[in-house]
Formats: C-alpha cells, sequence, structure tokens
C-alpha cells in the first residue's frame, strides 16, 4: 500500500503543477486596476474573462501555499488524503514537499525533474531534454504560472459552470496531449473571488483528485532551502 501511495503521489503531483498558479494574491486587492467579475455575473466572452485574470496576477514573483489533496480512485472506495507545501519562484521554478502520509519531494525547472522519497532515501535526477513527455508537463506549467491564460485556448475549451463561487471548467481540445490523461479541470475561487480556493481533476480512467490551497503567500521571500531535494541523514 505504502509503494501505491508514492506512485500516486508522483503521478498527483505531475497532474497538480498544471494548474497551481491560477491563484491570486491571497487578502491583498487586484492588481492592474482590474476588478473582480461583478457576483452573479460572467463575461460572455471567456477570452475576455481569460485576459482579465491574466492582469491581475501578473505582477507576483513568487509563491509559498500549503495544500491538502484527495485522491479518489475509481478500483478503492477509500481517499488518499496527501498534505505538504508547495514553493514557486518565476519564471519556472517549482518546488513540492509532501508531509503527510509519507515524504517526498521534487523540484521542477525548465532543464530538469529532480525527486526524493523517504523510502529509498535516494535522489532521482530526470533531464527534460531526453523526456518528452515532462517536456509537455513544464510547457503547461510555464503557461500557467506566468498567467498566459489565453495561451490555454490553444489546448483547452472553457467555459463557466457557477458563479457563485466561481468556477471555470477547462476541457482540453481533441488535439491536447493532456487529453490522453485529463477529462476536465474546473477551478473554484474563493467567495471574494481574490485566489483559488480549489481545482478538481477528472481523469479518463475515472479517477479524480481535488486540491485545496490554504495559507497562501504571494511575494513571500523563499529560502534557498525551499527548493532543496537532497538526501537525508
Amino acid at each position: 500500500m505504502r509503494t501505491c501511495t508514492k506512485a500516486i503521489i508522483s503521478s498527483v503531483i505531475l497532474l497538480s503543477i498544471l494548474i497551481l498558479p491560477v491563484c491570486h494574491p491571497a487578502g491583498g486587492e487586484l492588481t492592474g486596476g482590474e476588478a473582480a467579475p461583478e457576483e452573479g455575473k460572467l463575461p460572455s466572452d471567456m477570452r475576455d474573462l481569460l485576459r482579465q485574470m491574466e492582469r491581475q496576477v501578473a505582477d507576483f514573483s513568487s509563491l509559498k501555499t500549503d495544500f491538502t489533496q484527495e485522491k479518489n480512485l475509481s478500483v478503492f472506495r477509500n481517499k488518499i488524503i496527501i498534505k505538504g507545501r508547495i514553493y514557486l519562484q518565476k519564471p519556472g521554478t517549482v518546488a513540492w514537499h509532501v508531509d503527510e502520509p509519507l515524504k517526498y519531494s521534487v523540484l521542477i525547472t525548465d532543464k530538469l525533474i529532480r525527486q526524493w522519497d523517504e523510502d529509498t532515501n535516494q535522489v532521482q535526477e530526470i533531464p527534460l531534454s531526453k523526456n518528452p513527455m515532462f517536456r509537455v508537463v513544464i510547457d503547461q506549467l510555464t503557461a500557467w504560472f506566468s498567467g498566459r491564460y489565453v495561451q490555454l485556448l490553444d489546448d483547452y475549451t472553457v467555459s463557466p459552470r457557477n458563479t457563485h463561487p466561481l468556477e471555470i471548467e477547462f476541457i482540453p481540445r481533441e488535439s491536447s496531449n493532456v487529453k490522453k490523461i485529463i477529462k476536465a479541470i474546473t477551478i473554484t475561487f474563493r467567495e471574494d473571488r481574490k485566489y483559488l480556493q480549489k481545482v478538481r481533476f477528472d481523469e479518463v480512467s475515472g479517477d479524480s483528485t481535488t486540491i485545496i490551497f490554504h495559507n497562501t503567500v504571494f511575494n513571500a521571500p523563499l529560502k534557498s532551502s525551499d527548493f532543496e531535494v537532497k538526501r537525508r541523514v
């Protein structure tokens, strides 16, 4: 079961990084002079909404947040709960540290993926130049993280699902590589619409993953140790 959990954590992390940086600055004012969409209303053109989101999140350079993930497997009744921390530094450095139910860390840059787990206490490094599949993931990450949401229209059809709270659904297009594993991605904003509350991934396999973000801080000073992935004594 522990080996299964470790494999699930690895796959969920790669899945999750596609969407995280939609968040707005926690507790802060919306930037760029843009007001949030009026409650109960959504722009008729989703492209306009995505452009508005781009302007609202353009000025942050770093992020740290705690997260809780619930993984529902179609073949099991019980949920797998994963808890940990995420650190991001523009333009494209991301560190995930899983604290429960086991310890696991992964660093993702534009050149490599570096991961460690407590069972083996070994570090594995994967160069992206030799792994096209991971390159696709990183390209998606860069778009989400940089706030280039209009660019995502090339790979997703976008539609509103709810206005209170604000929910937006992204469905991979037939031509998208993501469609092989993802059926739909739904993002839900907090009531104040200033940042993301949760993300739900519905997978082609019938599995689903929900990620809830809390204690999110933008433009926080990050330490080099936040991005360390190494063997532990």
